[in-house]
């Protein structure tokens, strides 16, 4: 699929065709759009399996729709779970840790693009860094 920020679109998992993993993890970014397709927003599914743990701070404000599974995360002494059709709201310069206890799959979309908002960030160490992620195939990302 190719990205048209200026038409209605419909995408599923399947269309992303560029996936990252983020360490040693099983965890998976699949990106439909950002800032190199002309998106205003960044479009991306992730894919984690169970028993992913890392810590995420963002330069971005990031909202994550559970489409598979569940999502939970630690922010302070505080756990949050949320399922299929819930929503995580993921502000930018808070930090938090995943904490995957079953596999799962999720939509997100975050503002400004990725790209955007590491060129303009001006806040502490994010969380992974960049050395972290690499790409992957999209036969390592399970169906």
């Amino acid at each position: 699929m190719t990205f048209e920020p200026t038409a209605i679109q419909k995408f599923g998992v399947r269309d992303a065709t560029d996936w990252l993993q983020v360490g040693d993890h099983q965890a998976y970014v699949g990106y439909i759009a950002d800032e190199d397709e002309g998106s205003h927003l960044g479009l991306a599914y992730i894919r984690f399996r169970k028993g992913v743990e890392f810590d995420f701070l963002w330069a971005y404000d990031e909202v994550a729709v559970v489409t598979k599974g569940s999502l939970t995360v630690w922010y302070g002494d505080e756990v949050i779970t949320v399922g299929v059709g819930e929503s995580l709201y993921m502000p930018a310069g808070v930090r938090g840790r995943f904490d995957i206890r079953e596999d799962m799959e999720a939509f997100c979309v975050h503002y400004p693009t990725d790209g955007k908002a590491g060129r303009e960030w001006q806040g502490p160490e994010l969380l992974p860094a960049d050395a972290e992620i690499r790409p992957v195939s999209i036969d390592e990302v399970w169906d």
